[in-house]
């Protein structure tokens, strides 16, 4: 039987190899970034990461997403048609909010000892407050007039010149997800990260996107800096 010395002994190698890994792994330092791949899809999301220790990270996601105009657009009674109503958002009729609040880790197995080529891998989850709003204006063809008119001979009754109307929904609620990629530092201070999240909708989309149980998952490019 082993001696409970040498059994310790594989032990203490692991604990002084892990320590020597991280050593020498890329440091993770407090940052803030800029996701540039959503910007192709008309969204703005730009990522806080205030709260660092060891190879763990606590940050927060603010996001705005815009439609743009008749993009998404829900359909109309057959007696309506589009037009422009005071108060209504005609450039971006459709948008989403979203506020992610976000745990990361940064495996040593997954990071670089190389000084000159840096890398970190990371895996996180999230959850989110979204909401969804879809703004709409539009003018009935047939609207009926409430004052009595005098028809002319031989002519059809004059009516009523239509009158704008608008309509709004707005969905929100909470919405989890997972986040996968890899941390490219070429320089000190800035860093790329490269990698995937997905969420899981739990309430509709009133443009329609997507339904709620689907996955919506997307490409993520991001460059930030690091102080």
């Amino acid at each position: 039987m082993r001696s409970p010395a040498r059994l310790s002994l594989p032990v203490i190698a692991l604990c002084l190899v892990q320590v020597s890994l991280f050593a020498q792994g890329p440091r993770l330092r407090p940052s803030a970034s800029l996701d540039v791949a959503a910007l192709t899809d008309g969204e703005v999301r730009l990522s806080l990461e205030p709260f660092v220790h060891k190879r763990a990270a606590v940050g927060v996601s603010l996001a705005r997403w815009w439609g743009g105009s008749g993009a998404y657009a829900t359909p109309l009674e057959a007696t309506s048609q589009l037009a422009p109503v005071p108060g209504i958002s005609e450039v971006h009729p459709a948008r989403e909010y979203m506020i992610d609040l976000y745990v990361r880790a940064y495996p040593l197995s997954f990071a670089s000892a190389a000084p000159k080529h840096p890398i970190s891998g990371y895996i996180g989850g999230f959850v989110g407050i979204h909401d969804r709003e879809n703004d709409q204006s539009y003018t009935y063809a047939i609207y009926p007039c409430p004052l009595a008119t005098v028809c002319p001979v031989g002519g059809p009754c004059p009516g009523c010149p239509p009158t704008p109307a608008s309509s709004r929904v707005v969905n929100w609620g909470v919405e989890p997800g997972a986040e996968l990629g890899i941390r490219l530092m070429p320089l000190n201070d800035v860093f790329i990260e490269v990698g995937g999240r997905a969420r899981l909708i739990t309430f509709p989309d009133p443009t329609g996107r997507f339904e709620e149980g689907q996955i919506d998952s997307r490409l993520t490019i991001s460059v930030g800096v690091g102080w």
